[in-house]
């Protein structure tokens, strides 16, 4: 009886926990995965914010020779966490590059690099059809140059409405370097290296691959592929904690079924079922469905004393570390959200939460058979206004505004968003045209009551803006963006009036 309860135990019971380790570790491998995608998401982003940008419009154009120094510094390569910046024109030459050193806190020159990237992109247009000019395609992902890894992001240069023709584009990246790879381990509380894949004549696999290097550590890796071609090698190490445990857990079971067994087989079967198997099955049960739905919040409600409660316990802390690790991501990605929908300069919403956000209110008005406003606002000689007092008062004039504009609004549902360079939004939903037109007139009010100084306006001395409103019902034969274009176009024809003045219209 007690050869076959150790069998069986071995064989069934203690396996459990080695498939629960290996699926642990694995799920905490997918989350290292899942940093790396969040890099590149915000890399690209990031990407995306200069290339649809009037100023990298004309740059690229060779309209803008202050463009270099106000923006392409050593500041936005540190602040904006990127390492290389390659901006190509139209004919898919390089047109400007720079490269970041941290060591000396510069820009540096380093030739053969630029050729290896040079070469690269070359070589990816021969061997693919690349899209590099097209308004909604953009290419992110890893690539090894010079043996080294490296994040990358290609967006096509737009203008702040992205809208083309495109003009160019715009290659950034940052280096997978130690800096960073010690960073992601303290985010994810992951162990692991990386290694560039040197023979890529070699078959590999993009399979997950767990490996019990000894009792105390399983290695988790897998290889990251770029476009199919393999680019490194991401290898993980976990303590075999729940292994150790399940033995500890059989072996008790077994000490406990050998004592028994001398006083009464009854007794033993008893204590098994009760006391061994049942507690093991449900911590089994629960261990499993928490790994089936990911739902870490659960946990095992084994309350014995033996080692199987120890087990369950220490599987309800691991638990408590593995919630928490969820919870801090959650908060990262909330934070992250939270930041591509926010505009950088000004702190308001930025066009993409003005997307998301119209599109949604678009239907609740529909549904409730509401009018819905728009506000176009533009500032007026803005560009005047950045040649005389430069791009630093020119900024702080955009926050000033977009404050003035914040300040009109009242209900929790308005909305006041930048919508690129010097021109914002207001959505109004629940809002009439006599409403959103009161509402204009207040902005008016309230922006040339702020007196900002504005030599090189032909309007006033000092800063004004033009408004365009747009209002609506929605309904079949009109869509959101057609409020936006009544709303630029009312906008434009306030511009032909003379500025400082607002122009509405309801459909």
């Amino acid at each position: 009886m007690v050869t076959v309860s150790y069998l069986a135990h071995w064989q069934y019971v203690f396996p459990i926990f080695k498939q629960l380790e290996r699926e642990d570790a694995i799920t905490n491998f997918e989350r290292v995965a899942a940093r790396f995608n969040e890099d590149i998401v915000y890399l690209d982003l990031q990407n995306k914010d200069w290339g649809a940008w009037d100023d990298t419009y004309e740059f690229i154009q060779g309209k803008r020779p202050d463009y270099i120094e106000a923006n392409l510094g050593v500041e936005s390569f540190r602040n904006g966490q990127f390492d290389f910046l390659f901006f190509f024109d139209a004919a898919k030459h390089l047109y400007w590059h720079g490269i970041y050193d941290s060591n000396s806190n510069s820009l540096v020159f380093d030739g053969s690099f630029v050729q290896s990237v040079v070469d690269r992109l070359e070589d990816k247009l021969i061997q693919t059809q690349l899209d590099l000019f097209s308004l909604n395609v953009h290419y992110t992902g890893l690539v090894l140059l010079q043996d080294k890894p490296v994040v990358y992001s290609i967006r096509p240069i737009l203008t702040s409405k992205e809208t083309g023709p495109s003009k160019g584009f715009v290659l950034r990246g940052r280096y997978v370097d130690p800096s960073l790879i010690s960073n992601f381990i303290k985010q994810t509380h992951v162990r692991f290296k990386i290694t560039p894949v040197a023979d890529k004549t070699k078959t590999y696999s993009d399979e997950i691959v767990v490996t019990e290097l000894d009792d105390e550590t399983l290695e988790v890796s897998s290889y990251v592929f770029s476009y199919g071609v393999p680019i490194m090698l991401v290898e993980s190490f976990f303590p075999r904690d729940i292994s150790e445990q399940g033995k500890v857990a059989v072996q008790s079971a077994l000490i406990t079924s050998i004592v028994l067994g001398f006083l009464l087989l009854f007794a033993l079967w008893i204590t098994l079922r009760k006391v061994v198997l049942e507690p093991v099955m449900h911590l089994t049960q629960k261990a499993t469905a928490i790994t089936n739905t990911k739902d870490y919040k659960k946990r095992a409600q084994v309350e014995t004393s033996d080692e199987i409660g120890e087990l369950s316990r220490q599987l309800n802390k691991m638990l408590d570390v593995i919630e928490n690790r969820d919870a801090s991501l959650e908060e990262v990605l909330s934070r992250l959200q939270e930041l591509s929908m926010t505009d950088s300069l000004t702190q308001i919403a930025n066009r993409l939460k003005f997307d998301s956000v119209s599109e949604m209110e678009w239907r609740r008005m529909q549904r409730e058979q509401l009018p819905i406003s728009i506000i176009m606002c533009d500032v007026d000689f803005f560009k005047q206004y950045n040649d005389h007092y430069g791009h630093v008062e020119g900024d702080q004039c955009l926050v000033n505004i977009a404050k003035a504009l914040k300040d009109c609004v009242a209900r929790p549902a308005d909305l006041v968003a930048r919508y690129g360079g010097e021109e914002f939004v207001m959505l109004l939903p629940g809002t009439d045209l006599n409403g959103a037109t009161h509402l204009a007139n207040t902005v008016l009010d309230k922006v040339s009551s702020m007196q900002l100084p504005h030599a090189k306006s032909t309007t006033a001395p000092f800063v004004t803006v033009s408004l365009g409103v747009a209002s609506v019902t929605p309904h079949e034969d009109h869509s959101l963006l057609q409020l936006l274009t009544d709303a630029d176009n009312a906008l434009y024809r306030a511009k032909q009036n003379g500025r400082n003045t607002l122009v509405s219209e309801a459909y």
